[in-house]
């Protein structure tokens, strides 16, 4: 059986077990081609992408101006925002950031009905148990200081940094914060019928600390919108080391940064400077231990293996009309799919 064939067949199944009833699965093969999956759905459908927006565009930029030296990886956060009060303030870096080691132990959903100055305030002034850089804790608020540190380095927000950096120059044409400025909203799949906004959401951010936020700015934790055929150009671009159609979008040397533990091997945590690293629970176990990918609460994936030249993204519509209690069930479909598609690749 073919690879499409395959993929179809989990997609077909996982709206059998009401798993979700839209879906897009993409993939790269070595020779650099690329082919789309769909389920109910045309492959260019707008998804909201979730936490992929950690990754798409929120790290990489910032691995971006590193390699570019704009930025430094252990630059002082207090120096891009110094209303950060809490305890360790002088101790916190751009690596702690990236790698997801500060012990915020507060979930941003308990704070929705701050406004979002509020919100920058809990976050800013937030009092830690544990140094930074001794646990790996991941969650929302380092994304979001990260993506402030961002703007106030370059003067842009998100969107115009995605924009300039990667969106145009790959041809994401469908990919960017507030989608119904670009793609009509018939385009767009549904999120969920929300209890917090007692409305349908579609084509305006799901998670709700991004949406409170978002008011102020683009948020570096979630917000992004994209489709299947514009992830494949990005997640194509790092696989290249920086390179799309013989252009140099990144320097050199991104693809090493995304591939490897940024963490001691007794820390107890796998994880590169943005990415998730080698995680079986989402990845399954036919991926090689270089192999690197993101999820998102919505039913978003990415696993790129950079040993075996191939990368695999799915977009679903896994939270409509109602979240499940946890992430077990699409998890194990994320790891079959996986599965199915690097056993491919031998």
């Amino acid at each position: 059986m073919e690879i499409s064939e395959k993929i179809s067949e989990l997609l077909q199944n996982a709206e059998t077990e009401d798993l979700f009833d839209k879906a897009v699965a993409g993939y790269l093969l070595p020779d650099g081609s690329s082919h789309t999956v769909t389920l109910n759905t045309p492959e260019d459908t707008v998804f909201d992408i979730a936490s992929l927006t950690k990754v798409c565009p929120t790290s990489t930029l910032a691995l971006t101006y590193i390699l570019e030296s704009k930025l430094s990886i252990d630059a002082k956060v207090i120096d891009f925002i110094p209303e950060l009060k809490t305890n360790y303030r002088d101790d916190i870096c751009v690596s702690h950031l990236l790698t997801h080691s500060l012990d915020y132990r507060i979930p941003m959903k308990t704070l929705t009905a701050l406004p979002p100055e509020g919100i920058l305030n809990e976050l800013y002034t937030y009092q830690f148990d544990a140094a930074p850089g001794t646990v790996f804790n991941y969650g929302n608020p380092a994304s979001v200081l990260l993506g402030i540190l961002l703007q106030r380095l370059t003067g842009k927000n998100l969107q115009e940094q995605g924009n300039e950096r990667f969106f145009t120059p790959l041809g994401m044409t469908r990919s960017g914060y507030n989608p119904l400025t670009r793609v009509p909203k018939s385009e767009i799949a549904a999120t969920e019928l929300c209890e917090f906004r007692h409305r349908e959401i579609q084509g305006e951010v799901h998670d709700e600390s991004a949406w409170v936020l978002q008011k102020l700015f683009p948020v570096g934790s979630a917000g992004m919108f994209s489709c299947v055929p514009d992830l494949l150009k990005f997640v194509k671009m790092i696989l290249m080391d920086g390179k799309f159609e013989d252009q140099q979008i990144i320097p050199a040397g991104v693809l090493d940064i995304v591939s490897h533990n940024a963490f001691p091997d007794d820390f107890g945590a796998c994880a590169a400077l943005g990415w998730e690293l080698n995680a079986p629970r989402f990845m399954g176990t036919k991926v090689s231990p270089q192999a690197f990918g993101k999820t998102g609460f919505t039913g978003a994936s990415i696993v790129a293996d950079p040993d075996k030249g191939g990368a695999i993204v799915l977009l679903s519509n896994f939270t409509y009309p109602h979240r499940e209690p946890n992430a077990d069930r699409i998890h194990a479909f994320r790891a079959k799919l996986s599965d199915a598609f690097f056993e491919e690749l031998g």
